[in-house]
């Protein structure tokens, strides 16, 4: 679970000064611009990192189509996830591959299986505004002619903006729009329920996250320690 909502942050986390066309002001991308994060328990604890890094990226017409590559590690520096997604600027709103939300060690179960993958992107638009409805996102993979069947969906929904907040950080003050949703992570017979709070701030996109229990106790929190 911990890896699972340590994705969630590190795929929210947009890439500061752009070359691109983009006008998403919290998803300006350009080739080899890296990050970090650091995830916490409730009781500030460390409990790992990532990072990730452009690998590639197209300029388009209306914004860009942008590779990120990532790793995730774990309280002991040791590699427990890596893979790549895709995020796209299609006219000023960023769309992200649900993939990229996915702990790679899930996707494992499934590697020799044949499989059905649907999904939509996460979308986030160029204004924010307070009271605004974001769309849900999905991702659900069924296994096809396997004895045992092995689903596995993860729903993001009730995307909403809160409003505007400021923040401090390690990195400094922020001006940033808070948003929450509700994330659903279903595989075979484990459920999780959890809501996600986003702090976003204009340049630098997610500078903290925080992941709460159904009855609002506070599960971890993520925080964004390196941007170059």
């Amino acid at each position: 679970m911990r890896t699972f909502l340590l994705c969630i942050v590190l795929f929210s986390i947009p890439f500061f000064k752009s070359y691109s066309q983009c006008s998403n002001p919290y998803y300006q991308l350009k080739n080899g611009t890296f990050m970090a994060t650091e995830n916490y328990d409730e009781k500030g604890k460390l409990l790992g990192r990532a990072e990730s890094k452009v690998t590639e990226l197209t300029e388009t017409s209306d914004g860009f189509d942008a590779t990120i590559s990532y790793k995730v590690f774990d309280k002991k520096d040791k590699a427990v996830a890596e893979g790549s997604y895709l995020c796209q600027c299609i006219d000023g709103e960023i769309r992200i591959e649900m993939k990229a939300f996915v702990p790679q060690e899930s996707m494992q179960a499934y590697k020799d299986m044949e499989i059905e993958v649907v999904s939509n992107e996460l979308q986030i638009p160029a204004v924010l505004t307070a009271g605004q409805m974001l769309p849900d996102a999905t991702f659900e993979v069924k296994t096809k002619n396997s004895p045992i069947p092995m689903n596995m969906t993860f729903n993001m929904t009730d995307r909403k903006v809160e409003g505007k907040e400021s923040l401090t950080t390690p990195l400094g003050t922020f001006e940033c729009m808070k948003i929450s949703s509700n994330t659903q992570s279903k595989m075979t017979m484990i459920n999780m329920n959890f809501k996600t709070v986003q702090y976003m701030s204009e340049k630098y996109g997610a500078v903290k996250t925080e992941s709460y229990k159904s009855n609002g106790n506070l599960i971890g929190y993520t925080l964004l320690t390196k941007f170059e």
